[in-house]
């Protein structure tokens, strides 16, 4: 499998770059790629074009971390969404159309916490499906902590090309299986600039 993490965007509820903010000494994209590498043979970071990549200063890293520069010279691929403006939707595009592998898992960057046992659940369930995509107790789905088949390509071109920028309606038009979050686990999201403060709260020792 391929991993496609979506750092794209603005920011505008946070203010900020997001991929570029400061966690335990090195940038939230590259926090996140940390987790994403022991387990996909390919790692790929959608953006928007001309976007630098995690690039704000942060303290001194920790011994041992990789910064994107160190990850791109060892393989770690930017792949830039060909038309801007297009959201989330553009950037699963560009990393489908660039991933070498047929599955991919696609998460967004603002989800600090990887949860490596969901994204095994959900590739076992995109075997008889396109796609495979977490809901939550309240059914709400998490579209950007999911997996996609590259065959869902011609689907998404086709809602951009009506105008359409979610992607929530791709789900009625490819085979979707919807994997439920259970035991009171959840996915972390970092959309506001209180959001990014109370996790840095949590991460400091008790």
């Amino acid at each position: 499998m391929s991993a496609v993490v979506l750092a794209g965007g603005r920011g505008s509820r946070m203010k900020a770059d997001k991929a570029g903010l400061a966690v335990a000494g090195r940038t939230l994209l590259e926090h996140v790629l940390a987790q994403l590498e022991p387990h996909f043979d390919e790692v790929l970071v959608s953006v928007s074009p001309g976007q630098g990549v995690g690039t704000a200063k942060t303290r001194r890293e920790p011994a041992g971390t990789r910064s994107v520069a160190r990850r791109q010279s060892r393989g770690l691929r930017i792949v830039e969404d060909e038309v801007p403006g297009l959201g989330p939707l553009g950037g699963i595009l560009a990393g489908l159309r660039a991933a070498s592998n047929e599955v991919c898992a696609v998460v967004a960057c603002d989800i600090p916490d990887i949860d490596i046992p969901l994204l095994r659940s959900l590739a076992g369930a995109a075997a008889e499906a396109e796609i495979a995509v977490p809901v939550d107790p309240a059914e709400r789905y998490e579209p950007l902590f999911a997996v996609y088949k590259r065959t869902v390509v011609p689907a998404v071109e086709a809602l951009l090309r009506s105008g359409e920028n979610s992607v929530l309606p791709l789900y009625e038009r490819c085979r979707t299986a919807v994997v439920a979050i259970e035991g009171g686990r959840r996915l972390t999201n970092l959309n506001t600039r209180a959001d990014y403060l109370n996790y840095l709260n949590s991460l400091r020792p008790k």
